[in-house]
């Protein structure tokens, strides 16, 4: 019985400085990809372009299926606006209404800012200048079928980030209806 516990006492210590040792380390995935989602369901990237000192702002959203092909993209442009983080959460909500308006049903929602993920992932009652924004996201989760929201990091979102950029130059708001800028596709391409 002595052995017995005093072999479980080191393999607890093993674990403990395994555990120390790999918390301690910063875990290199390499190069984040953008993956597509299952068949039948349509991964809806978004983000946002910030100019603080002329308050405006653009919103971008791109629909990819199974297969990674672009179905769909918008941006959206935004005046007198005075916060990134409420330019964030207008992506996402924009990001559902324009699923609502393609009539998508099954999606997988994903963006680059891990705050206004978390606002939307939480159940409770939001008390943050976020708040009608992330109640109107939640109202507008009751249409599909489906729809987890995940944090991608900014590398996997570069698609989106260069729709943002040009709808903001161009200064263009709506459906891409023509489809996206070639350097877009080259992007999309360079995502794979």
């Amino acid at each position: 019985m002595p052995n017995l516990l005093g072999f479980i006492r080191g393999y607890e210590q093993d674990l403990g400085f395994v555990h120390a040792n790999l918390c301690s380390v910063p875990i290199s995935r390499g190069k984040e990809l953008w993956r597509p989602p299952d068949y039948g369901i349509i991964k809806l990237n978004f983000d946002a372009s910030f100019i603080q000192e002329k308050k405006l702002a653009t919103t971008t959203v791109l629909a990819r299926d199974y297969r990674g092909e672009i179905v769909g993209a918008d941006t959206y442009l935004f005046e007198e606006v005075g916060d990134a983080f409420v330019t964030e959460a207008r992506a996402c909500e924009k990001a559902l209404l324009f699923a609502r308006m393609r009539s998508f049903r099954r999606l997988i929602v994903e963006g680059d800012s891990l705050s206004v993920i978390k606002n939307v992932k939480k159940k409770e009652e939001n008390r943050s200048v976020l708040r009608p924004i992330i109640h109107h996201i939640h109202r507008l989760h009751l249409i599909f079928d489906k729809v987890p929201y995940n944090f991608v990091p900014r590398a996997v979102n570069g698609t989106v980030q260069a729709l943002a950029l040009e709808g903001r130059r161009r200064r263009v708001g709506g459906n891409w209806v023509d489809g996206v800028p070639n350097f877009v596709r080259l992007v999309v391409e360079k995502d794979w």
